[in-house]
């Protein structure tokens, strides 16, 4: 339901800046916020494409059709990171892990003549036919040395209604299905809270979307930067991911609902203690009641985020998972299915296995079963997801919250209430279900065709 927000990714923002500084003329297109304009695509001298594991496939066709018309391109992001060679089967180059702004910078002198691609840390291309990947980027220590992301220089920027801001990389904990530590490591690196408050002096956003994968891992920075927010007269409406353990330590809910914060995005991943301990998740089902309640005492809304089709769950769990969430007053969820991504523990385990049927990157959206679960079929957990969608967003609940005239939930699930229906009854998704009914075991590569027919994905 996520990706019909506003909310652009901040890489190329980012690297655009460094390009802009460095005197180069740079556009930025998100299809999100305006069409991409394909003669512009094809005028320039570099064109870099960010893309997750779910976009690679539509980003594999522009890379190749620009590649086509002699167009450079280069991609981006975590799946090409671990999918490199995949990758340069469409695109010239791959820019492999973090530190794409210095990378970029250097593949222009590159093309200008004026340095070696071998010389380029990071960077993935293809020589005489074969794949040339350089020694990896080593990983930015300090990240008040980056640019800050040029949002100006995305087409279409004038409709962004709340603005993303990146404090800091990396997460100390190892979540099994999480390709965070893949992508940036175990190593938390922060931004100095005087960074953060020149960037929201500079920037007087109206909403704040803190795009930090654990805002609170380090809970004395946050609380500086919170305390610099309201004594500098920056407080607005923002909202960010984080994990129970804010809710131990009052001091911190109060400043950050002092500072603006009206909504906290949980990981919460399961109800169940048996799935939190397989993901290594380092919080208990206590833990996770005792958070939402703190929020709540707090003003501060909860979106609680869980993830189904652990080897512990079975066909009841989801069910129970709505039952948990609406009996703690749950404002909003977010019922993803559990998806192994390049890179993580998660997908080399169930590959190994041989319990991935599917490698349609496009599928890997958090709403399709794409592996063969261990105590129920693909279809039950798909189904199971889809009931519990609309079980949570019902007409029920919905037709309440307008009684009492809470106009925020009724917004809220208004939209969550249509999108749960219209993603059940897209063709595409009932014959995905369908194809799912019929696997009733971990299937071989020759079944991988069948998955062909559904055609285009919701």
């Amino acid at each position: 339901m996520w990706s019909y927000a506003l909310y652009p990714r901040l890489g190329l923002p980012l690297i655009g800046a460094a390009l802009k500084s460095a005197g180069h003329d740079v556009r930025i297109y998100s299809s999100k916020l305006a069409p991409i304009d394909e003669r512009d695509l094809a005028a320039a001298d570099l064109v870099g494409i960010s893309t997750t594991t779910s976009t690679a496939p539509a980003a594999y066709a522009m890379a190749g059709a620009l590649r086509e018309r002699g167009v450079p391109v280069v991609i981006g992001g975590s799946h090409v990171t671990f999918m490199a060679d995949e990758a340069l089967r469409y695109a010239d180059f791959v820019a492999r892990g973090e530190g794409g702004e210095a990378l970029t910078l250097e593949l222009v002198e590159a093309l200008q003549g004026r340095r070696e691609l071998e010389t380029i840390a990071g960077l993935s291309f293809t020589r005489d036919g074969r794949s040339v990947h350089n020694a990896a980027r080593e990983r930015c220590a300090d990240l008040d040395e980056l640019p800050v992301p040029d949002l100006s220089l995305i087409v279409g920027h004038e409709r962004l209604k709340t603005t993303p801001i990146m404090t800091s990389w990396g997460c100390p904990f190892a979540c099994t299905f999480c390709s965070v530590t893949a992508m940036f490591g175990r190593s938390y690196r922060w931004r100095s809270p005087e960074s953060v408050i020149a960037e929201l002096r500079a920037k007087r956003p109206h909403n704040v979307f803190f795009y930090d994968d654990n805002l609170a891992a380090d809970k004395r920075r946050l609380k500086t930067l919170l305390r610099m927010m309201i004594a500098e007269d920056l407080v607005v409406p923002w909202q960010a991911q984080a994990r129970t353990d804010v809710a131990r330590d009052p001091e911190l809910l109060d400043l950050m609902a002092r500072s603006g914060c009206h909504r906290l995005a949980l990981g919460l991943e399961s109800i169940d203690q048996a799935t939190l301990d397989r993901f290594e998740k380092s919080q208990s089902v206590a833990d996770i009641t005792q958070a939402i309640d703190a929020l709540h005492r707090s003003g501060i809304q909860c979106h609680g985020m869980f993830v189904l089709g652990a080897d512990t769950d079975t066909p009841t769990t989801t069910r129970r998972t709505v039952e948990f969430a609406r009996s703690h007053q749950i404002d909003t969820v977010m019922l993803n299915i559990l998806t192994p991504a390049p890179g993580t523990r998660q997908f080399a385990d169930l590959d190994a296995e041989g319990r991935i049927f599917t490698k349609r990157w496009e599928l890997y959206d958090g709403l399709h079963v794409v592996f063969t679960p261990q105590q129920m079929a693909p279809h039950e957990l798909q189904d199971g997801v889809l009931r519990a969608y609309r079980r949570f967003y019902s007409t029920r609940q919905l037709l309440a919250f307008l009684a009492r005239l809470r106009l925020t939930r009724v917004r809220d699930h208004s939209w969550c209430w249509w999108f749960a229906r219209y993603w059940s009854r897209q063709k595409s998704t009932r014959a995905y279900l369908r194809m799912l009914k019929r696997l009733r075991r971990p299937p071989s590569r020759a079944t991988e065709p069948a998955l062909e027919e559904t055609g285009k994905v919701a």
